[in-house]
């Protein structure tokens, strides 16, 4: 879900970064910010994002894809795109050169009747008893409550709760928390600010005597919705404080009007948000070209992608296994 509001402070992040524009008589009707390899573009990523899809005017049609398509140069690799989605459908028929590269399976949330349903639906009795009693036990040790942003909070005050948390953790340890980078920093509030005037951005804060011990940062546009970053204190593993937040969460998500699905961003097999939510989004890594370009330059940009893929996860593999450390 690529939204208007993340797309300036992202490209400000991304100096590298380039727009890859439709337009006609000055009306922009698609908006892909993409970086340059040697023999191909890819769409640009972000801690902020987790999906390629273009920003598109409403109502796209699919002549706006076939001029994408018609327009390229060279091949794009459009990343973490969801199979099911309206732009990838209409992509397949475009009349382009099209390969998924690797595909896999995304947690997600369907947001079907009511959270009390779906909590009896996904977990056994012993599963919910556990939950609960990890919520008594850290409420009978302290004040223990929940903060949900809204339209009339003060939405920084959520940013620097989550900033100050995520930096405290793990991330912070490998210098890859948002506080880490300046620029990270300056492009996450700009986006929740922006985000906050449109009244797509949520908050849930979980503190415990006033100090905030889980932080979760999500996202609501029309029928969708994401939960993009999740950070908890440490000291209180014990208790599980982000699975507790996450529960917090999809009740929330529950009383949404009109809301559908909801796409939790994380890895593939991700070992806390794969046991939670058990509904499914089929994601893939995209390579397209224009029907016109070359076939043969094609299959090279495929092979030389496939090797590229099979090398980094045997150097990751390797890292991981010396390390000790775990996928993240």
């Amino acid at each position: 879900m690529m939204l208007p509001e993340m797309q300036l402070p992202l490209l400000a992040e991304n100096p590298k970064a380039k727009v890859f524009a439709i337009t006609q008589a000055d009306e922009l009707f698609l908006a892909l910010p993409v970086q340059s390899t040697g023999s191909h573009d890819r769409s640009t990523t972000s801690d902020f994002t987790c999906s390629s899809l273009p920003l598109v005017a409403q109502g796209m049609s699919q002549e706006t894809v076939l001029a994408l398509v018609n327009q390229l140069q060279r091949p794009i690799l459009l990343r973490d795109m969801a199979l099911d989605c309206q732009f990838y459908q209409q992509l397949k028929l475009a009349g382009g050169q099209i390969q998924v590269m690797t595909q896999w399976q995304r947690a997600a949330l369907n947001v079907k009747g009511c959270f009390e349903q779906w909590l009896i639906d996904n977990f056994d009795q012993k599963r919910r008893k556990e939950f609960k009693r990890l919520r008594n036990r850290l409420a009978e040790q302290g004040e223990l409550k929940l903060e949900m942003l809204n339209q009339s909070s003060d939405f920084v005050t959520f940013v620097d709760d989550y900033v100050e948390l995520e930096a405290r953790g793990w991330k912070g340890k490998r210098g890859t928390a948002i506080k880490s980078k300046p620029a990270r920093s300056s492009a996450f509030y700009k986006i929740c600010e922006r985000l906050q005037r449109s009244g797509r951005l949520r908050f849930w804060v979980l503190c415990f005597n006033g100090k905030p011990i889980a932080s979760l940062f999500g996202i609501v546009s029309g029928t969708q919705a994401q939960i993009i970053k999740i950070a908890y204190d440490e000291a209180f593993a014990k208790y599980s404080p982000g699975v507790l937040l996450v529960l917090d969460a999809t009740q929330a998500f529950f009383a949404e009007p009109g809301l559908e699905t909801v796409d939790s961003c994380a890895i593939p097999n991700h070992p806390m948000i794969n046991r939670i939510w058990r509904d499914r989004i089929d994601m893939a890594d995209v390579l397209i070209a224009p029907a016109h370009y070359p076939t043969w330059k094609f299959q090279n940009v495929l092979i030389g992608l496939r090797l590229d893929a099979k090398l980094r996860a045997m150097a990751k593999a390797a890292f991981l296994s010396l390390t000790g450390r775990k996928k993240s």
